[in-house]
């Protein structure tokens, strides 16, 4: 395959009408998904009374976790004992490892030593990566012990420093990144994350080199990030952010409001890069052959955004959208339900039967979600038909 140089088109776009109707699709659903707050996954707190800074951080740990298991065991069971250990962590004068040991235990199973995180009243949670969760874990509160032992200190503390800067919300997200996860392949360690921190020329080069790499191994990264803009937990977020900001509460919750979404990444999964969904749907869009091998989907999205952004067809739609396919590719390309696709060459006219009092059959089937239908005389854009016939599937 032939070399390319950086800043090059890498994408051969073969049908830029067939990729803009199908971003309106995608957006449309995406839209759906967060405008109906029954969609979201709520975290299982073990107590009503937590801040809502407590709340965050207890959110930012389950997605640590967030590795190879089911969602919902996560948000249930982890969910009930990390926001224990956060309610005591911002209250306590024990170390950080004081904390999360007390949270977390080794136990004999099958003769084998393992290990789980358990909650006072023995409520018990075991990630499928416990041992590096465990030290993730530890160098964030390590980290935020400098920050008042709080979250939402160390983000308004980088929007405070690079507010005029027009790539704020991607220095947010590599501090978030450096908070938590591995350097360079070494373990994460809160002394070295604290010198990149406080050290610009040190900082500006993670900057940079983050910047090359936004779109691999981050998705646990940018599922917060997205969460955090938009949904339910954008209300905790911005009422967290009053809780720590006095008189410039409104003024940081505008500058964080009105962060590009563009700029956040689509975030990798084994559904938006599966051969179904990515060969079947881009086929008619892409030459197929130009995709580099080391790509996933987060990389051929941004690439073809960008190709497209300034022809002011594609506004409403940003990269991350695609994230629906989390919900999309299980229930449609892997069932195979071509035939009542939104893309398929029938489209909905099998499953479209606009009713007001009722919601979208469509959106649930194909994705699982509820929201209300526009009607007949409402604006829908899968009943006038955007999107059908793009995917190849059953052709």
């Amino acid at each position: 395959m032939k070399k390319h140089k950086e800043g090059d088109k890498l994408l051969k776009i073969k049908d830029k009408d067939s990729f803009i109707q199908m971003c309106k699709v995608i957006s449309w659903l995406d839209d759906r998904r967060w405008n109906t707050e029954d969609n979201y996954n709520f975290i299982n707190f073990f107590r009503d009374d937590l801040t809502n800074c407590e709340k965050i951080l207890t959110h930012w740990i389950c997605y640590i976790t967030d590795r190879q298991m089911p969602f919902e065991i996560i948000w249930d069971k982890g969910g009930y004992i990390f926001s224990e250990l956060v309610y005591e962590y911002a209250r306590s004068k024990l170390s950080p490892q004081q904390i999360i040991e007390k949270y977390y235990e080794k136990y004999s199973d099958k003769d084998k030593d393992r290990f789980r995180f358990k909650s006072s009243d023995n409520t018990t949670f075991a990630s499928r990566y416990i041992t590096d969760d465990y030290q993730n874990i530890l160098n964030t509160l390590e980290v935020l012990d400098h920050y008042e032992r709080n979250i939402i200190n160390f983000i308004v503390d980088i929007i405070k420093i690079f507010k005029d800067r027009e790539d704020l919300l991607i220095r947010i997200a590599c501090n978030l990144h450096l908070l938590t996860y591995q350097l360079d392949g070494k373990k994460a360690n809160s002394k070295e994350t604290l010198r990149i921190l406080t050290n610009e020329q040190e900082f500006e080069k993670r900057v940079e080199l983050f910047k090359r790499n936004a779109t691999s191994g981050k998705k646990r990264l940018w599922c917060c990030i997205r969460d955090y803009k938009k949904g339910s937990y954008n209300k905790v977020f911005t009422e967290a952010i009053r809780e720590v900001s006095g008189t410039e509460a409104s003024k940081l919750i505008s500058i964080w409001d009105s962060l590009p979404m563009e700029q956040i990444e689509l975030p990798g999964d084994v559904w938006n890069n599966s051969p179904l969904f990515k060969n079947n749907l881009f086929t008619k869009i892409l030459d197929i052959d130009s995709i580099p091998k080391t790509w996933g989907m987060p990389e051929i999205i941004r690439d073809i955004y960008k190709q497209l952004k300034n022809s002011g067809e594609i506004n409403d739609f940003y990269p991350e959208q695609f994230d629906i396919t989390f919900d999309f590719v299980p229930r449609m390309c892997s069932k195979k339900l071509c035939n009542v696709c939104p893309f398929g060459q029938k489209g909905v006219e099998l499953v479209c039967i606009p009713s007001e009092d009722k919601y979208c059959p469509v959106v649930l089937l194909s994705c699982g979600y509820t929201a209300k239908c526009v009607g007949k005389e409402g604006d829908c854009i899968l009943k006038e038909g955007v999107g059908k016939g793009i995917c190849k599937g059953r052709v």
